[in-house]
């Protein structure tokens, strides 16, 4: 209970009352005296004592990190692109689908200059060489001789599939391994084919070569005679049937059983082989001695090299590489236009797959960089993206083949009705061979190319020149 204290009022009454008893009590007679007293009696009062208690509240900091600027690698890669349309559109593609991907890497595409080769050479002596390049077989052995090439073998063993490798075409991926290095990654299929004028072919009346390779060598030299012709009526002949290719990278030879030098043995030459010979004389006959002569010679077509000779219809049938959207830039419009496989020969069929590739400096002071540059640039993305769509050349990925086929005649209506087809042909039937090189190839072919000359050029020599020649060259193997 609470302790009451009393206020004045409370002690007056009290007084009073206790008065009145007294006088009451004295007229009463004597009887114990009850007495209330109102007593103070403390109690404990109950304190509840507030603690403050501190409160803790944790706040997150957020603190902004600056990211530290990737250091890019920069690389310059040299290209030999078939088209302006390919070199414009080069940068893009790979700052879109390379650079995106490393974009620790920049690259810079910078088109090759007139006189390309000497100019690299020098460059690569010299210390300040494109990072990344593009030739072909023959010049990659002469480079591979002066150790100018990196060997990529190490990052295909690390990196390809054998299902990748499977996607390339064999004879061309076999054909990069040069003197005991694989010197790139394939660029893109070229291979030689028959360029046929189909509207001349109409013309003259003569039935076109069957699309499925069924022809050999005698077939060709029987339509080169029908189309062989007199057109403007002045008695003088001015389209030829055929115009064929000499040189360095004649396959032709190998179709009679033959060869320029002997693949197991590169320090024999074989320009004085029965089936060289045979070969050599079958040209030699149809260019220089039949009358009038079914093959062009080179004076005739004002010494021009294919397009030149073909598209001003000089001649019917052209031996070319394949390079479909040039064919149609070349031609625009003014013919008809197909492509045939080569016919056969008495001993076998054969045609060039060269091998183009892109290709490492050995002094590059990126190789890591270097080599995710030409492994996309051989991969499917740019395949498509740029040699397909952007160059119009055909893709080294045999899984594009379809694609190819479709985005040529979508892409260019000239081709509508070109027989396309016979480009996985000519690889399914798998008679893709490259060129073989002598030990010292710079120097025979030193000795080779007047030769050819001689004989195909201007027709001066007969074939058996190259028997007195074959000593000569093999003196230079030694």
């Amino acid at each position: 209970m609470e302790q009451r204290k009393l206020n004045r009022r409370d002690f007056l009454r009290l007084s009073a009352v206790a008065a009145a008893g007294a006088v009451v009590a004295a007229c009463a007679p004597a009887t114990p005296q009850i007495i209330e007293v109102e007593k103070e009696v403390p109690i404990e009062k109950e304190v509840v004592k507030e603690v403050p208690v501190e409160k803790v509240v944790e706040v997150e900091k957020l603190v902004e990190v600056t990211p530290k600027p990737v250091e890019r690698v920069r690389l310059r890669f040299m290209e030999r692109a078939h088209s302006q349309t390919a070199l414009m559109s080069y940068p893009q593609i790979v700052d879109d689908y390379f650079e995106t991907a490393h974009p620790e890497i920049q690259v810079d595409v910078e088109p090759a200059p007139e006189g390309w080769e000497t100019k690299l050479v020098a460059a690569m002596i010299a210390g300040d060489a494109q990072d990344v390049f593009q030739a072909w077989p023959d010049i990659f052995y002469e480079w591979t001789e002066r150790d100018l090439i990196l060997d990529i073998q190490p990052y295909v063993d690390q990196n390809l599939t054998q299902e990748e490798i499977n996607d390339y075409i064999e004879a061309q991926w076999t054909a990069l391994v040069i003197r005991g290095i694989r010197v790139g990654m394939p660029k893109y299929i070229d291979m030689r084919l028959e360029n046929i004028n189909l509207d001349l072919f109409d013309e003259f009346g003569v039935e076109y070569p069957p699309k499925d390779g069924e022809w050999d060598y005698l077939d060709f030299e029987e339509m080169a005679a029908k189309l062989t012709r007199d057109r403007d009526g002045d008695g003088k002949i001015d389209t030829w049937g055929a115009h064929l290719e000499t040189g360095g990278w004649f396959y032709w030879p190998r179709m009679f059983g033959g060869d320029i030098v002997n693949p197991d043995d590169n320090t024999d030459c074989l320009l004085d082989s029965p089936g060289s010979q045979d070969c050599f004389n079958w040209i030699y006959q149809n260019q220089w001695v039949r009358e009038p002569n079914i093959f062009a010679q080179p004076a005739q077509v004002d010494n021009q090299w294919f397009y030149e000779a073909w598209v001003p219809e000089l001649v019917v049938i052209a031996e070319k590489g394949l390079y479909p959207a040039q064919n149609v830039e070349k031609i625009q419009g003014k013919f008809r236009w197909d492509y045939r496989e080569p016919p056969k020969g008495p001993v076998r069929r054969c045609s060039l797959g060269d091998a183009d590739a892109y290709s490492i400096w050995k002094g590059t002071k990126h190789p890591e960089a270097a080599w995710e540059l030409i492994y996309f640039l051989s991969g499917p993305i740019f395949q498509q993206k740029g040699t397909l769509e952007a160059e119009g050349t055909v893709p080294i990925r045999k899984s594009l083949m379809p694609v190819m086929i479709k985005t040529f005649r979508e892409g260019w209506p000239e081709m509508k009705d070109v027989y396309l087809e016979v480009i996985p042909q000519m690889v399914d039937h798998g008679y893709l061979e490259n060129v073989h090189w002598f030990k010292n190839q710079a120097e025979a072919m030193e000795i080779i190319n007047p030769a050819m000359e001689a004989v195909f050029g201007v027709g001066e020599k007969d074939p058996s020149y190259f028997k007195e020649i074959c000593a000569q060259v093999e003196a230079t193997q030694k």
